[in-house]
C-alpha cells in the first residue's frame, strides 16, 4: 500500500511538471502560417514534415472567405529556406494527412519564424471526388447533350472502327517503326545540338556582318540595275556570240579532218618540245647573250671610236673584231683540224695514210701561218668615192 501511495504521488508530480513545462515548451517553437484552398481530412494535431521526419504539427485550421488559414509549429532547431512550400500529403485514400514542407535547407536564406505562405505557395492532393466529378463532366461533353447530340462522335467512331479493322499487323508496324524512329532521333540529340549550335554560330556572324551584306546587296542591286539598262546591248551580243559559234561549229565539221591532222602535229611538236625543255630553257638564257656577243663582233677595221668623224659610215670596211677572231692562231686551227680528219679515218687506213696525214697536217700549219701573215700586213684601202668628194670639198 505504502508503495502504491509513492507512486501516485510521484505519478501527479510529473503531471504537475509536464503541465508547468508545456507553455514554456509552446513558447520555444517556431510559427508558421499557410493559406490552403482546402484542407480536406486535415485536421489539428496533423504531423508537419521534412523529407518525411517530423518536425512539428498543426495548431490551428480557421476558414477565411474561400481559403483556409493552417497555423503551424516547428522545432526552433529546424532550418527551412526562404522559399519553401507546403502540400498537403495523403498516406492513404482513407486517413489522415500531413503537411509536407519542401524543399529542404540546403544552405542561402532561412525562413523568418512567424512567416506567412500565401495560397500560391501551398498546394492540395487531388480528391477522389474531383476526379469523379471532371469524368463526369468529360463523358457529359461526348455525350448525347454534347458534341455527339447529332451522331457525329458515333460514326467517327464507326468510320474508325471500319479502317482499323483488319490493319492491326500494320498498326503494330507503323507503331514500332515509329518508336525505332524516335528512338534513332533521340541517340542523333547529339547531332541536333551539334547543328543547333552551328546554326546559332552562323547567325551570330551574320548579325556581326549586317554592315558588309547590306554593302553587297546594295552592290547587286546596282549590278542588277546596270545590267537592266543594258539589256539590248547583253541581248545583241548574245546573238552575236551565237552566230559566232554557230560559224566556228560550221567551220569544226566542215575541216574535221584538217583540224584532226594539226591537232596530232601540233601534239608531236609539243611532245617534241616537251622533250627538250632542259635545251630550250639553256637556249634561252644564253640567247640574250650571244645575240649581245653578236653585236659587238662587228667593229670596222677603219673606225676610230674616239674620232667618230674621221670615218663615213659608207666608209667602213670588213670587222676588226670578226677577223681577228678568224685568223687568231689559224696555223693550230687548220693543223688540228686536217690532224682531225686524219683522226676520223679507219685504223687500218690511218696506218697505210700515216706518212700523209703527216705532211697534212704540215700544209695545215703552213697555210694558217700564210694566212695569218696575210692579214697582219697593212694594205692601204682605196677611199670611197664619198670620202673623195669630202677630201676634195676641203680648201
Amino acid at each position: 500500500m505504502r508503495k502504491m501511495i509513492i507512486v501516485s504521488v510521484a505519478a501527479v508530480l510529473v503531471l504537475v511538471g509536464l503541465a508547468t513545462l508545456r507553455p514554456a515548451l509552446s513558447e520555444d517553437q517556431h510559427t508558421l502560417t499557410v493559406m490552403f484552398p482546402r484542407t480536406t481530412n486535415l485536421y489539428e494535431g496533423a504531423k508537419v514534415k521534412v523529407l518525411g521526419v517530423p518536425v512539428g504539427t498543426v495548431d490551428a485550421i480557421e476558414v477565411e472567405g474561400t481559403e483556409v488559414r493552417v497555423s503551424i509549429s516547428y522545432d526552433p532547431d529546424v532550418r527551412l529556406p526562404a522559399d519553401v512550400h507546403a502540400v498537403i500529403v495523403p498516406p492513404s485514400v482513407v486517413g489522415d494527412r500531413f503537411i509536407q514542407l519542401a524543399p529542404a535547407y540546403t544552405g542561402g536564406d532561412v525562413l523568418a519564424d512567424g512567416a506567412e505562405l500565401g495560397i500560391e505557395r501551398s498546394g492540395v492532393p487531388l480528391e477522389l471526388d474531383d476526379t469523379y466529378r471532371a469524368l463526369d463532366k468529360v463523358a457529359g461533353s461526348l455525350g448525347p447533350d454534347g458534341v455527339n447530340d447529332d451522331g457525329a462522335l458515333s460514326r467517327f467512331i464507326s468510320a474508325g472502327a471500319d479502317n482499323l479493322r483488319g490493319r492491326g499487323r500494320l498498326l503494330n508496324a507503323t507503331v514500332r517503326e515509329l518508336a525505332d524512329a524516335i528512338g534513332v532521333l533521340a541517340g542523333s540529340s547529339g547531332d541536333f545540338q551539334g547543328t543547333t549550335s552551328n546554326l546559332n554560330r552562323l547567325t551570330r556572324r551574320l548579325s556581326e556582318s549586317d554592315g558588309v551584306l547590306r554593302s553587297l546587296v546594295v552592290s547587286l542591286v546596282a549590278v542588277a540595275t546596270e545590267l537592266n539598262g543594258q539589256g539590248s546591248d547583253i541581248t545583241a551580243a548574245v546573238t552575236t556570240l551565237d552566230r559566232a559559234l554557230g560559224r566556228v561549229a560550221t567551220f569544226a565539221k566542215d575541216n574535221r579532218a584538217t583540224l584532226r591532222d594539226s591537232l596530232a602535229d601540233l601534239t608531236s611538236v609539243s611532245r617534241a618540245l616537251r622533250r627538250h625543255t632542259r635545251e630550250l630553257e639553256e637556249i634561252s638564257d644564253l640567247a640574250p647573250v650571244g645575240l649581245v656577243n653578236l653585236l659587238n663582233t662587228y667593229v670596222p677595221r677603219n673606225w676610230d671610236p674616239t674620232n667618230r668623224g674621221n670615218t663615213t659610215v659608207d666608209g667602213r670596211t670588213g670587222s676588226q673584231n670578226l677577223h681577228a677572231a678568224l685568223f687568231e692562231d689559224l696555223n693550230t686551227q687548220l693543223s688540228y683540224a686536217f690532224g682531225a680528219f686524219c683522226s676520223a679515218l679507219p685504223p687500218e687506213a690511218g696506218t697505210q695514210l700515216a706518212p700523209f696525214c703527216t705532211a697534212l697536217a704540215g700544209l695545215g700549219g703552213d697555210l694558217g701561218a700564210l694566212l695569218q701573215e696575210a692579214y697582219d700586213t697593212e694594205v692601204p684601202l682605196d677611199p670611197s668615192p664619198r670620202e673623195v668628194a669630202e677630201r676634195e670639198a676641203q680648201p
